[in-house]
């Protein structure tokens, strides 16, 4: 392999049947109008696009069921939402060797008549990525809307970020808007801030990053509508050597992510539709040479389309299909290569209310996936077109207090030994305060 070669043509995708290119359109169709859950936090870090990760899924082999049943409820949307004091997190078994967490905790204390303190936690582990995020806001509210300062903090004083916001509505009102421009890195070489260390190693900005956001939500008595998004800028940094000695790197990162969704109720359903896209591109070579193709870039998106019909005040079933696509590309440092992988799930549940504070969940889930590789690429992945688990599951309430714990029983035959049978448990939990 010479310097100068580029990563190899993509692998064939894997084909799709007549109904699945039909099921794709009708899904493409919805997604512009609106996941069937409560979508991801609206704002986090570079550091989420930076551990952004594709292939590294390919660890565990039911990923993708994993990351369904680690969701949290979607009848726990609204207590969030309206609640100024709430803490949730969803818990589980990935690997042998890997937790996923997913912890959000906000707080509220007033400054004043028209003035707030507003706290947020967000901790994201799992085999896509790898954050954590602490802010501090003051918000001030106008006649229209509110605007907010947001600190970041950080033991690295280089990735310290600030952000400004702006806030129209409310939980509770038929129209909210979010919006929000961070600096991220404030204080890595910038204008006036010259702090640039990280660690005993220097790291300035040579283009610096901002982060623009948006979430907007439309609510009404039968429909409700979501988008949101954030886009990081292309950023590059100069990695010096200890106490600013060569050998001196260039590294660069960019990403977005975009979701919408959509409810609606009609026809005696409830119907869910939604779509999701995060991407990233990210490299890093010597500042001497400048003709290699480094870059690691790596996409997935899904979109998924759910129906639930309530048969009596107890009992409800769901209906849900999620179609996913991955990919990797990887430069000349580690490929050329290319990774694609789809997933085609089928998800059915029928769900008994059995007390006024407690549901039993039952159901199952059978996924057709493909995958392929060409060049060189940073891990294998097992030999299956397959992937299907029965669950059952229980949903309680203790005061203010939900607990929802689920059990996942894998039905097919795995390629090394399992005693009994092969099983993972998720644990989501919520309360206010």
């Amino acid at each position: 392999m010479t310097g100068g070669e580029r990563p190899a043509p993509g692998p064939r995708e894997p084909r799709r049947s007549g109904a699945g290119r039909l099921l794709l359109s009708a899904l493409w169709i919805a997604l512009p109008l609106g996941a069937l859950v409560t979508p991801r936090p609206a704002h986090a870090t570079a550091e989420e696009f930076s551990t952004f990760d594709v292939e590294s899924q390919e660890e565990d082999d039911e990923s993708v069921l994993d990351h369904l049943l680690t969701r949290m409820p979607r009848a726990w949307r609204d207590e969030w939402e309206h609640a100024p004091q709430a803490f949730r997190t969803s818990q589980g078994c990935l690997t042998s060797g890997q937790w996923f967490i997913f912890d959000q905790l906000k707080l509220r204390a007033p400054l004043g008549r028209r003035s707030t303190f507003d706290l947020g936690l967000l901790q994201s582990h799992d085999d896509t990525e790898a954050f954590e995020a602490l802010e501090l806001a003051f918000h001030r509210s106008l006649p229209s809307g509110a605007v907010g300062l947001v600190f970041a903090p950080n033991y690295d004083k280089s990735k310290q970020d600030f952000s400004l916001e702006w806030r129209y509505g409310a939980d509770t009102t038929a129209l909210e808007i979010e919006t929000r421009i961070t600096l991220e890195d404030t204080f890595n070489n910038l204008w006036e801030f010259r702090q640039s260390r990280a660690g005993q190693a220097s790291e300035p900005y040579l283009r610096h990053p901002l982060e623009p956001g948006i979430r907007v939500v439309s609510r009404h008595e039968r429909v409700r509508l979501e988008v949101g998004g954030r886009w990081l800028t292309p950023n590059t940094k100069k990695l010096e050597g200890l106490y600013g000695q060569p050998p001196f790197r260039i590294r660069t990162l960019w990403g977005a992510l975009g979701y919408a969704t959509v409810e609606l109720r009609a026809l005696g359903l409830e119907w869910g539709a939604g779509g999701r896209n995060e991407q990233a591109t990210s490299s890093e070579y010597p500042d001497s040479v400048s003709n290699l193709d480094l870059r690691d870039f790596r996409r997935q998106w899904s979109a998924e389309l759910s129906a639930r019909r309530t048969f009596s005040p107890r009992v409800s079933a769901l209906a849900h299909f999620f179609y996913q696509e991955r990919t990797q590309r990887y430069g000349a440092d580690v490929g050329p290569g290319v990774f694609a992988a789809v997933d085609r799930v089928t998800h059915v549940e029928v769900d008994s209310r059995l007390t006024p504070t407690l549901m039993l969940r039952v159901g199952g889930f059978y996924d057709r996936l493909g995958f392929a590789r060409s060049g060189r690429t940073l891990l294998a992945s097992e030999d299956r077109k397959k992937e299907s688990r029965a669950f059952i599951g229980l949903i309680a309430r203790f005061g203010r207090v939900s607990v929802a714990g689920v059990e996942g029983i894998e039905l097919d035959r795995e390629p090394y030994d399992v005693a009994f049978h092969h099983d993972k448990g998720f644990l989501q939990l919520q309360t206010t305060f």
